[in-house]
């Protein structure tokens, strides 16, 4: 009787604990659901505001990027019609050096151009020479052998 007592105790005990279990977690679920029900305004608030602060922090930035650009604009213009003073010097100059280069490039076209031609008197005199040489080392040859062959034909007869 004490042991069906004591399990149907325990029984209860459990039965009370789910209970209450499921209670907890009802309220929890409720308390969630509410605090979500009120966050999600406040997050859509938060979300505008920063959205409109973003946008003001891009204009700023915008803005700043512009006024940049202009004040970088102004300088170049500046610098080119400081520069633009040296333009003739600079063509003056640029003229003399290409001058000066010139006449050297053509004083060493005009030495090439006279050591090519030098170098083709040369080869050419020498080509005559070889065939020269090979036509009389030709000549003499068959000049032999003609005799060769004359002598063989009268020890023929």
């Amino acid at each position: 009787f004490i042991m069906a007592k004591q399990v149907e105790q325990l029984e209860k005990e459990k039965k009370e604990l789910q209970e209450r279990l499921k209670n907890q977690e009802k309220k929890i679920d409720y308390f969630e659901r509410a605090k979500r029900l009120e966050e999600i305004p406040l997050i859509k608030t938060a979300y505008e505001e920063q959205r409109v602060h973003d946008m003001e922090l891009w204009e700023q930035q915008e803005e700043e990027r512009i006024t940049t650009l202009q004040l970088e604009r102004e300088k170049a213009l500046e610098h080119k019609n400081r520069l633009s003073r040296m333009l003739e010097d600079r063509d003056l100059f640029e003229d003399r050096l290409k001058a000066s280069r010139r006449t050297v490039y053509e004083d060493k076209l005009n030495q090439f151009q006279e050591r090519l031609a030098e170098e083709r008197r040369n080869r050419l005199e020498e080509r005559k020479r070889q065939r020269k040489e090979e036509r009389r080392i030709t000549y003499y040859r068959e000049k032999e052998e003609e005799e060769q062959r004359l002598r063989e034909e009268q020890l023929l007869k």
